[in-house]
């Protein structure tokens, strides 16, 4: 199980100046002494940089494997402080950064960016860039709450008077002096037929069990000293059994004491199979049947993790690749989110990609770079931004060199297709079932449909009603100036008559501003007006009719007053 990093809140984990030269103690360890001195003060360890660095980075594990990952800045020191802290054993392990120059940090940027491996292996070949990570670890043990004193080795057993003289053992061979008598050099093959002790803890009548050679006494190593000389490999090597100073850790280690590194280490209470190599080559990590090349098994979340700690110049940064019984993830480690994970039920081919770089989102064979494919259900294109801060911000952007076409395709009987795109400086909607294009918005505003305008009129999508007059609308829509101009961004050539929209915001209240009018109230002001024509006409028709029935009728007068004067 991977523990996860943490700093209980109990704990305080302080960052001192490198100021401090002298701790009230010497120091403790200095296995690497020109990366680092370990003091003691009374209530905590200081890690002293003694190389030069542009950063420091310590990491340790307590007896309960919870992980502390400490930082420091160049010319600071680190200091792990011991109160509250559980008994036990403590694994550490610090590195440092290198220090760069700007000119290094520019190009080194540059080869990653590029995916430039020569340019950073240029950088190694010249001294600029350490060829290797600069680190360095150690242990130590707590015992009811104090440090054990690491500086103390482990004892030998003295050697008993009887183990000090020769004497012949059981089966009547001379045993060897193990107190003062000279080296035995033998100048031939040595055969034992039998098992063989050495240590100066192996004891008359040994009891070997199954054991054929066994080494024996406090402080175990077996060393290979390769005395070749010229261009012949000569790196000695060691196996190590346990750290040999008073609270160490128990521990089967191969060294390469030519140079100072241990490349390979066990500890004590491992579980079983922790690294286990099948006979077919298959690496097995707490399972003693790898199935594949490498294999891990955990009773929680298998984790690989891939740490960058910032020792070769790069920057630090820590991902988790783990899965369990929810999800597969990438977890982002160093800034604590999980950019990518795929659950369990996840559908076959949720996400794959081609050999030419396609993706496909639900489809095996993509047709285009990215296809997503539903079957029985909606596929969706989902862009949400969640910030909580309004702004303006681009969703979606298409870009190509040339026109930008998005079609809509319906596959059913009806097949019936639409296209958007642009040409020039037009925007266009077009169907797939006529010729032409239905819809054309240009650069200037102006729009242009070859089908009629429907304004929503819809009674039920109103309200607020209430009776105006028309009289008034009329007798406004004659003040209103309307006047023969053209766009700004037109031609001067192309003419138009009409108010401008503050005139008629003015004369009318209608609309969202004084900038814009809407057809369908330029509209309405009209019909209103038409209506108040009407009424008038139709009033003046009525006074017409009147006048003429009085003229009719004084004209049937003035007849009868005609023809009564003409009477004999």
């Amino acid at each position: 199980m991977l523990q996860s990093r943490q700093i209980p809140s109990a704990v305080s984990i302080s960052i001192f100046v490198l100021a401090i030269i002298s701790f009230p103690t010497a120091p403790l360890v200095a296995s690497q002494a020109d990366l680092v001195a370990v003091h003691q003060s009374s209530s905590a360890l200081h890690f002293e940089p003694l190389a030069a660095h542009d950063g420091l980075v310590l990491t340790v594990s307590d007896p309960n494997n919870r992980v502390e990952r400490l930082e420091a800045n160049s010319g600071e020191t680190i200091s792990f402080h011991l109160a509250g802290r559980d008994d036990g054993l403590y694994r550490w392990e610090l590195r440092l950064a290198p220090v760069l120059d700007n000119s290094t940090r520019r190009e080194l940027a540059a080869g990653r960016r590029s995916e430039d491996t020569a340019a950073i292996s240029r950088l190694e070949m010249e001294g600029k860039l350490p060829a290797r990570p600069r680190l360095t670890s150690g242990s130590f043990t707590l015992a009811g709450g104090s440090l054990v004193q690491q500086g103390q080795e482990s004892e030998v057993t003295s050697v008993t008077e009887e183990q000090s003289t020769p004497h012949l053992d059981s089966s009547g061979a001379l045993a060897l002096d193990h107190g003062a008598a000279p080296d035995e050099v033998i100048l031939d093959d040595l055969i034992v037929d039998g098992s063989a002790c050495v240590g100066l803890n192996c004891a008359n009548g040994e009891s070997f069990g199954f054991d054929t050679i066994r080494l024996k006494e406090s402080n175990l190593r077996l060393n290979f000293l390769d005395t070749s000389t010229g261009t012949f490999p000569s790196a000695d090597w060691t196996l190590v059994a346990n750290d040999t100073t008073n609270g160490g850790s128990n521990h089967f280690s191969l060294y390469e004491a030519s140079a100072g590194k241990t490349p390979f280490t066990i500890e004590a209470g491992a579980g079983n199979h922790a690294l286990y190599v099948g006979d077919s080559g298959d690496l097995g990590v707490g399972t003693s049947i790898p199935e594949v090349e490498v294999h891990v098994v955990d009773g929680d979340s298998s984790v690989l993790r891939l740490e960058q700690d910032g020792s070769s110049g790069f920057g630090s940064q820590i991902w988790d690749i783990g899965g369990n019984e929810s999800n597969f993830y990438v977890r982002d480690s160093t800034e604590g989110n999980m950019p990518l994970r795929i659950r369990t039920d996840a559908p076959q081919n949720s996400i794959l990609v081609t050999n030419n770089g396609s993706i496909g989102l639900g489809a095996s064979l993509p047709g285009a770079p990215l296809h997503l494919y539903r079957s029985g259900g909606d596929a969706q294109l989902w862009v949400q931004e969640t910030s909580s801060t309004e702004a303006s911000r681009t969703l979606m952007q298409l870009t190509n060199n040339g026109r930008v076409r998005w079609q809509m395709t319906d596959t059913s009987a009806n097949g019936q297709q639409w296209t958007f795109f642009s040409s020039e400086d037009n925007f266009n909607i077009s169907s797939g079932s006529t010729a032409g294009q239905e819809f054309v918005l240009n650069g200037n505003g102006n729009l242009t449909i070859t089908g009629m305008l429907f304004d929503s009129s819809d009674r039920n999508r109103k309200e607020n009603f209430e009776e105006i007059d028309k009289d008034e609308i009329l007798e406004r829509l004659a003040a209103l100036p309307i006047t023969r101009w053209n766009y700004k961004e037109q031609e001067d050539s192309i003419q138009h008559i009409g108010p401008v929209a503050q005139d008629f915001y003015a004369a009318f209240g209608l609309g969202y501003d004084d900038l814009h009018i809407a057809p369908a109230d330029k509209a309405s002001v009209a019909l209103a007006s038409i209506q108040a024509l009407y009424a008038r006409l139709d009033q003046k028709d009525l006074r017409i009719q009147a006048l003429e029935k009085i003229n009719f009728e004084m004209q049937q007068r003035l007849e009868a007053i005609e023809t009564r004067l003409q009477a004999p």
